[in-house]
């Protein structure tokens, strides 16, 4: 069962941390610049219930036509990477030219198994100990959405040098001191309606999300999946053709798209994004796999793939560990000795 992870009072006390962040007059925050340094931000968007390897590893398909993988629904890109057409095919070239498809093996099937092997590391959150090793003034994690953290991860982990869970569900959460004019037009690039003040879909996800970065929040975490079951929406048996795993992926990739478009293009900032779930599916019945694929977006991601998922979903023998995982996004992150998740076991997958 999960606690709440964090109470009203420590909420509004943490807006009082936030105000400091925001507080920057009339300054247009995307224009905002650090003088030089930038400021990286990792956006962990959770695929919970673990995501076919349709739409990151979509060539493993191609020879049998699971998932409904035809040559006419994929995206070819660089460096052996095929991908799904429809939906990370479709982002916007700042996107295509710096993704990689991660692959990683745990050895877990039941779901909360597997998702503590991806989020957490001998009870600590591995999003705390990145957000702590996040430079002065953006070691912090914020949890957005109703949604929350996928059953099972720890809601109150204990903290990493002072670092702790923010959670963010509502719009105020969010535009403390944040200059309104701006705060509105980052809404109305997602298309959220005037007068909402809960995050509670994936529009208002991602215009949340937009504005931590803007606040320098090193990590960010959200379940951007509002169709099927919410507390495993991509947990899609039976669907061997794929079909229910696209109508759950489809309302996402036009947000995603606003949002990646946005992003890259922000001055002096480093924004690593994470798609990911706790495992991909095997063949036939679209089953728990003992692994998946990540998909990893950012400005020194070099697009291509560490391998390509086995013809029934399984990861490569050879796929790496979650903790590799990490070790890449913090490479990607260019955050050196800081982030404590060993050595990236693929240096040839950045620029």
């Amino acid at each position: 069962m999960n606690d709440p992870i964090i109470t009203r009072r420590t909420v509004l006390k943490a807006g009082a941390t936030l105000a400091g962040a925001f507080a920057l007059g009339g300054l247009g925050l995307r224009a905002k610049t650090h003088g030089g340094r930038e400021r990286p931000t990792l956006v962990v968007l959770w695929l919970n219930g673990g995501p076919a390897g349709l739409f990151n590893s979509a060539d493993s398909f191609l020879s049998n036509g699971a998932y409904g993988v035809t040559a006419d629904n994929v995206r070819v890109l660089a460096n052996g990477l095929c991908v799904d057409a429809g939906s990370l095919g479709a982002l916007p070239e700042s996107a295509l030219t710096h993704m990689a498809s991660i692959g990683f093996r745990h050895g877990r099937y039941p779901h909360t198994e597997a998702r503590t092997a991806m989020l957490e590391r001998n009870s600590h959150s591995l999003l705390l100990q990145m957000a702590a090793a996040m430079p002065d003034g953006a070691a912090r994690c914020a949890i957005v959405n109703s949604l929350g953290l996928p059953v099972g991860v720890a809601t109150t982990p204990p903290a990493e040098r002072g670092t702790v869970f923010e959670r963010i569900v509502q719009f105020e959460d969010v535009n403390r001191h944040f200059p309104a004019a701006e705060f509105d037009n980052i809404r109305h690039a997602y298309g959220v309606p005037t007068g909402s003040t809960t995050i509670d879909n994936q529009r208002a996800t991602f215009a949340s999300i937009e504005s931590l970065i803007l606040a320098d929040v090193g990590v960010i975490f959200a379940q951007p999946a509002y169709t099927g079951r919410p507390d495993r929406q991509f947990d899609t048996h039976h669907d061997d053709a794929g079909t229910l795993a696209r109508d759950i992926m489809t309302p996402i990739t036009p947000s995603l798209i606003t949002f990646l478009d946005r992003v890259m293009a922000l001055p002096e900032r480093n924004v690593v994004t994470l798609l990911v779930g706790e495992f991909s599916r095997t063949l036939p019945g679209a089953d728990h796999a003992p692994g998946g694929t990540a998909t990893v977006i950012g400005k020194y991601v070099k697009t291509g793939t560490t391998g390509r998922q086995l013809p029934d979903g399984s990861p490569p023998e050879h796929a790496a560990s979650p903790e590799a995982l990490w070790a890449y996004a913090a490479a990607a992150l260019r955050l050196g000795g800081a982030a404590p998740f060993g050595r990236n076991p693929h240096p040839e997958l950045l620029v």
